[in-house]
């Protein structure tokens, strides 16, 4: 090819280039259809139901695992090859898929790492696992049928495989959620510390045999040290400042709940529905007891306090219950830890309507948004036009404990605009009427009515017209952190509306 033709396709290349990006809007456009009649057709719709045990299941879930099935059962070749091949490869296919499963110590920092959402990572880790199980046990039925009588726990290489196994299978059985659910914290340590087993075994298992590629372990392992390192240094630049004492904690409780103001060492910036993982050594002096809490303050640029509002039930909150005061001039500081912040944050500021829908603690996660809208409407950098916030209680105690969370927030609105925020409380309990509750707040008694909020929501009732002219809509988002039958009845009123712009996000918090 000589100089000519080189300048020559240059020159074309540049003029196909400028021709395609003329087309760009209606790529665009395209692509907006594409995922569109995807959401309709794959991600909302459920083929199981939710149960105490399985479920809901959508279509694309349900593609995904089978492409990842079909996958590893293809690399097996079982269909040309012989039985001792097939359980090599299902030996070697179960340590590709134990890969992600060692990458590090907490899938928080792992999630984050990869840009996703710590419901789609544990998805990855669970499914992963299942799979890794699945190849062990069908190596371990082929070695048997080939070697049927011959194995014995003297030997180290079947001892060591016979440990790893027992302890993989272990596992499974102890991430059913009705096994793991008395105990977050006991089952999070017996979790790490039979994988850290399985590790081990499967290492010795792997040096008594031969001609096993080890080059690609020392590099695996090398990346999960510089992970580790990486996390470790972040958690220690996070909680001890160069000069300045470790973080502090100042932990009340008020109506059956936990409040706790952390004073950082270091100001962090927290984006808004982001996560901190917390260890207090004076409610719980071993390191069992760390736990996950979302931000419910938010202040725009590095803030110096972290505020948590917290459901007390077992273990660590319970033990944070116990340890709360009443009354703030009793307030005791105490050394907290933390690593993050975690999680992914939802770019509320793009949407014209905001629902917001929660049940008792679930308010929790919507707080830090509700500011961060408060704050960029009346700083103008923001296109949200209507804030509704629906909360759903069993009594009125957390709303009481909970008023002063989003109180400041809500009288920072100057702006006479009735219309742009709107806080509904719904309390189903005896004894209650409709009444209002602090500026821009109403109680109601009963249920709240979904499907007519999120119908005037969408017609934009409540929203102040500027001309007489139509307008075009913008986009509505409908965030929800409530219960599992909640959600569903949001997934489901919220799919015919899709080709109006609506959208709906279940956040990372659940009060379950």
């Amino acid at each position: 090819m000589d100089t000519v033709e080189i300048y020559a396709i240059c020159i074309g290349s540049i003029f196909a280039i400028f021709f395609v990006l003329t087309f760009r809007p209606y790529i665009w456009q395209f692509a907006e259809y594409v995922v569109l009649f995807l959401c309709k057709a794959l991600t909302y719709p459920r083929i199981l139901d939710r149960h105490s045990l399985l479920g809901p299941w959508m279509p694309a879930g349900l593609i995904v695992q089978t492409a990842y099935i079909s996958a590893n059962v293809c690399c097996l070749e079982f269909w040309k090859l012989t039985a001792t091949k097939v359980g090599l490869r299902a030996a070697n296919l179960a340590l590709v898929n134990m890969m992600p499963l060692f990458l590090g110590t907490h899938l928080s920092f792992l999630a984050d790492r990869f840009g996703v959402s710590l419901k789609t990572f544990r998805m990855v880790h669970r499914s992963t696992g299942v799979m890794s199980f699945a190849l062990v046990l069908c190596h371990v039925l082929v070695v048997a049928a080939r070697g049927a009588g011959t194995f014995s726990s003297s030997v180290p290489e079947s001892l060591y495989g016979l440990i790893g196994g027992s302890s993989l299978c272990l596992l499974l059985l102890l991430s059913i959620p009705i096994v793991r659910r008395p105990s977050y914290e006991l089952f999070l340590r017996i979790h790490q510390s039979l994988a850290l087993l399985v590790m081990y075994s499967t290492l010795r298992h792997l040096m008594l045999t031969s001609k096993f590629p080890w080059l690609f372990v020392y590099i695996f392992a090398g990346i999960c040290a510089a992970l580790f390192v990486f996390q470790l240094g972040t958690a220690v630049f996070r909680n001890k400042a160069w000069g300045h004492s470790f973080s502090q904690a100042y932990i009340t409780r008020v109506n059956d709940t936990v409040r706790i103001r952390i004073v950082a060492s270091r100001p962090v910036e927290v984006k808004a529905g982001q996560y901190i993982n917390i260890w207090i050594p004076y409610v719980s002096w071993y390191i069992l007891q760390s736990h996950p809490f979302v931000v419910t303050n938010w202040v725009e640029g590095k803030q110096g306090t972290l505020d948590l509002f917290i459901q007390p039930r077992r273990g660590f909150t319970r033990d944070l219950f116990r340890h709360g005061t009443t009354d703030e001039r009793d307030i005791i500081p105490r050394l907290v830890l933390f690593s993050g912040p975690h999680g992914i944050s939802i770019p509320v500021v793009k949407y014209e309507t905001v629902l917001m829908v929660a049940t008792g603690f679930g308010i929790a996660a919507l707080l830090s948004y509700l500011r961060k809208l408060i704050h960029g409407y009346q700083t103008c950098k923001t296109r949200t036009r209507r804030v509704h916030l629906v909360w759903q209680l069993q009594s009125l105690d957390i709303g009481l404990a909970g008023e002063s969370l989003w109180k400041d927030a809500v009288d920072e609105v100057t702006l006479d605009d009735s219309y742009f925020l709107s806080i509904s409380i719904y309390v189903d309990s005896p004894g209650v009427f409709k009444a209002p509750f602090g500026k821009r707040a109403s109680i109601y008694p009963g249920t709240a009515d979904i499907e007519r909020i999120l119908q005037d929501e969408v017609t934009g009732t409540y929203i102040q017209k500027l001309h007489v002219a139509p307008e075009e809509r913008g986009k509505i988002l409908v965030m929800v952190s409530g219960t599992g039958e909640l959600r569903d009845q949001l997934r489901a009123l919220v799919r015919p509306h899709l080709d109006h712009g609506v959208q709906l996000q279940e956040l990372e918090f659940q009060p379950e």
